[in-house]
């Protein structure tokens, strides 16, 4: 041990390396013992386990082997330090003992930088990394995802997808990304769509099947009115999702068929052009009549795209729903007690309501009003804050937690920020604007809005699924 501390503390730089090397090792032992027992769900913590400390391993590492390169440039140019002749003699205990703490030691290491490569490109596919490393960022995303259908899954599966070609690609574009963000360059609100997101038919579609889409589906909205009751109301409809009975019709018709468009802006909130090839072969143009003259204009500027899944589905893990939205979802799934009288009307009316995000004064001001919401009851409905003081107090904490997943000032995202295109806006983009480009008759494509549901059918009180769908039918 003697001759290894002798090694290490004889020269500068080969010191540095050393305690870089043998520092980052403990720590990297010391946390990854942590993540096995425990788990790491602190993004910070596994920024440094994972990324942090493998890098100042890395670095000690190179420092050793610098030393001994450096040392010999200056003996080569005739300016030693020391007297220097590279022998090797394993009958000498000092490089025997060195041989066997380097060979040890290297077997550790190379253990220890594979496990903590394979973690760190493991953490950074995890939800806590995408949505919460780059908080000021991601955090509205991270906010709207965790409350959607797909927040069982993680960011990678559908941001990125299987294969390694890709994973390279969004590791690489990510570069600039992680500029921006030290820079605080980036855009508010962060704009879409993402222009070199990977086609939805290489991710979607491996829990998606377009060609097993096919019968109707039940939708009920709920919501509730803002009387003493908090009363419930149901929204009621079939969906025409699938094919049903004729393949390529209804809804996912837009998959199954072949469909190309070409938008006519950036932000696709309008069409120009769309080609539909049928399932039976036939092929069909549609043209904008308000693009008509400037086509061969937006084909310079912007690409033909082939329809997929996010065309219609582009905020499936990610919408941005209103506050009293929110307040609905909340009292249907129990985290607000829907049983406190006049909850829902106290609730909406603190809040204003706006078709921008707010500013931070706005916001600051809905957050306060909305944690006065036990004083207002005090002053309003005395006799309900004596018996239910406590429960109120709670579901004012409640609604400030949904208001802060619901405003985002710092990067001016509100509900109204972002287009969800899988509603009557996104269809109204085509159907009803769109004429046959070729023809004697100019038809137009339809905007029925039976083509995709029924007439909804809107109960109050405690109807059963079964005595709407009697309704229904």
């Amino acid at each position: 041990m003697r001759e290894i501390l002798h090694f290490f503390i004889q020269r500068f730089l080969r010191l540095i390396g050393g305690l870089m090397v043998f520092t980052s090792i403990s720590l990297l032992v010391f946390m990854l013992l942590v993540d096995l027992i425990a788990g790491i769900t602190n993004p910070y913590l596994g920024i440094i386990t994972y990324m942090i400390l493998p890098t100042i391993l890395g670095i000690g590492l190179i420092l050793v082997p610098l030393d001994s390169f450096l040392r010999r440039r200056r003996i080569a140019a005739g300016r030693p330090d020391e007297p220097f002749c590279l022998t090797i003699n394993f009958c000498e205990p000092r490089q025997r003992n060195l041989a066997y703490f380097f060979g040890i030691a290297s077997m550790f290491i190379l253990v220890i930088a594979t496990i903590a490569t394979y973690k760190a490109i493991e953490f950074m596919d995890t939800i806590t990394f995408c949505g919460l490393t780059c908080h000021r960022i991601m955090r509205p995303e991270h906010a709207a995802f965790v409350r959607s259908p797909h927040a069982g899954g993680s960011c990678v599966e559908c941001h990125i997808g299987p294969g390694a070609p890709w994973f390279v690609k969004a590791k690489l574009t990510g570069i600039p990304q992680v500029i921006h963000y030290t820079l605080r360059s980036y855009e508010r609100p962060v704009p879409t769509p993402v222009a070199a997101l990977r086609p939805s038919r290489d991710t979607c579609e491996n829990c998606h099947w377009p060609e097993q889409f096919y019968g109707n589906s039940l939708r009920t909205d709920i919501s509730y009115l803002p009387d003493r009751n908090n009363t419930i109301r149901r929204r009621t409809m079939i969906m025409k999702v699938g094919s049903g009975a004729e393949k390529g019709a209804n809804i996912h018709s837009h998959i199954v068929q072949k469909i190309w468009y070409l938008p006519a802006n950036s932000k696709r909130t309008d069409i120009a052009w769309v080609r539909v090839k049928r399932v039976d072969g036939t092929t069909a143009e549609y043209v904008n009549p308000e693009h008509r003259d400037e086509l061969a204009v937006i084909k310079k500027k912007l690409e033909t795209r082939f329809m997929d899944c996010i065309d219609c589905h582009n905020r499936a893990a990610h919408r941005f729903d209103s506050f009293e939205r929110m307040v609905d979802s909340a009292m249907t799934q129990g985290e607000l007690d829907r049983t406190i009288p006049y909850l829902k009307r106290e609730a909406i009316a603190v809040v204003p309501k706006l078709d921008r995000a707010p500013t931070d004064a706005e916001y600051a001001k809905a957050l306060r009003k909305l944690s006065e919401i036990p004083s207002a009851y005090q002053k309003k409905y005395p006799e309900v804050y004596q018996a239910r003081g406590k429960d109120i107090a709670k579901a004012a904490g409640t609604l400030r937690k949904l208001y802060q997943d619901s405003e985002f000032p710092h990067m001016r995202i509100s509900d109204a920020t972002y287009p969800n295109w899988a509603t009557h806006e996104g269809c109204f983009r085509c159907h009803g604007v769109l004429v046959k480009q070729s023809g004697a008759a100019k038809e137009t494509v339809g905007r029925d809005c039976l083509l995709c549901h029924t007439v909804p059918e809107t109960s109050t009180g405690m109807e059963t699924t079964k005595q709407i769908l009697e309704q229904i039918r």
